[in-house]
């Protein structure tokens, strides 16, 4: 795990994170770095910290300390982020819309004279003009949502007296874990819109499984059958090398039991009997990736393709251009006026004597098209 200052090298302005923090006004370079000092001396002796209470409510610290939260906080949450590549890719969208998908992209891709009915390239004679295509209309997402979300932590003159800095240090772990929990929300709010279940389907030997198989070794070669056998335009997906497939926590070591007992083959040698796996059988399943999560529960588990597997997206986390990463704000009716004045000392808010700060982020998911995603119940049964 990478410090914070070790997360920070990878930002050439560590004022802005390369522009990922937008400051407040009257926020410099030099204000943050005199609120790093004073939280740092602060920590070393109790007159220290008793300044810094002090500034906070009659300063404009409360705005430096806002930012150096933000300069904390984002490095880290990018670096948690990180995790969830698995489970959904990531795109970057322009306003708060439902999002859409050039063809080019989407489906079948160009269409016109310069294309055939599988999508080559026309053939062009000696000295004849190419032919015009153009990319086929837009295409919606199944399920979207891109929203503003936010929250509004109040900083109270009791608190500051009782412990200034625990409540300052646990700012940066608190916002980020907001941030993380709703993009990870965000995520399984778009996956569970998913409801093509996995139906009876035969297997390569000929024999028929259970629709909606539990979750079980021959319950994955089912659905990976299910999967390549479904067609989207027309065109059936075909075999998918790596998928992801989401369980309940709790059932990934059973799973794994299961799926080291498929296809068994005893050999005998020298009267010694000798257990191992059966790599033909083995071979009927794709590249796995097993991730447990709350938000799946009871029996029912998914398999889909792992991000960056198929020539169209699947599931996808939602950025907004210009609003890529959260915003803290400082707010107190004390210390600095935005309009360059200072509040009287000691002034504090008027009607519950608090600073606040404020955590603001837009973000969301998609998920394109349910096709992708084969959905059991797992209880055998229709």
């Amino acid at each position: 795990m990478k410090t914070a200052a070790e997360l920070l090298e990878q930002y050439r302005d560590k004022f802005t994170l390369d522009n990922r923090i937008q400051p407040q006004w009257g926020v410099t370079k030099e204000s943050v770095e005199r609120a790093r000092e004073l939280l740092r001396k602060a920590r070393h002796s109790r007159v220290e910290e008793a300044r810094v209470a002090e500034l906070f409510t009659t300063s404009d610290l409360g705005f430096s300390v806002a930012h150096l939260t933000s300069a904390i906080a984002i490095p880290q949450l990018e670096e948690e982020l990180k995790s969830l590549a698995g489970l959904a890719g990531t795109r970057t969208v322009k306003d708060l819309n439902p999002v859409v998908l050039r063809g080019i992209i989407a489906g079948n891709g160009l269409e016109g004279a310069g294309v055939d009915e599988f999508g080559a390239a026309a053939i062009i004679p000696e000295g004849t003009p190419f032919p015009i295509v153009q990319a086929q209309s837009t295409e919606e997402s199944y399920w979207s949502q891109t929203v503003k979300r936010g929250v509004q932590f109040n900083v109270t003159v009791e608190a500051l007296i009782n412990d200034l800095l625990g409540e300052l240090d646990r700012l940066p772990e608190a916002f980020q874990k907001i941030v993380f929990n709703s993009t990870y929300a965000d995520i399984f709010n778009a996956l569970l819109q998913a409801t093509q279940y996995l139906p009876a389907v035969q297997l390569p030997d000929g024999t028929s499984t259970l629709p909606n198989e539990a979750l079980s070794a021959k319950g994955l070669i089912a659905a990976s059958v299910a999967l390549e056998n479904r067609t989207i335009n027309g065109v059936k997906i075909g075999r998918v090398g790596t998928v992801n497939v989401v369980i309940p926590k709790g059932a990934q070591r059973f799973l794994e039991y299961d799926l080291a007992q498929v296809g068994r083959v005893i050999s005998v040698q020298d009267g010694a009997l000798t257990l191992s796996p059966d790599r033909e059988i083995q071979a009927l399943l794709p590249n796995l990736n097993i991730i447990e999560s709350d938000r799946v529960t009871g029996t029912e588990w998914f398999m889909y393709p792992r991000p960056g597997t198929t020539p169209r997206p699947v599931l996808e986390t939602l950025k907004v251009r210009g609003f890529e990463s959260p915003e803290i704000r400082f707010r107190s009716d004390s210390g600095q006026i935005l309009g360059g004045n200072v509040s009287g000392f000691r002034a504090g808010s008027f009607d519950a004597d608090v600073s606040a700060l404020r955590l603001r982020f837009f973000g969301g998911s998609v998920l394109w098209d349910p096709t992708w995603v084969v959905r059991s119940k797992g209880t055998g049964a229709v």
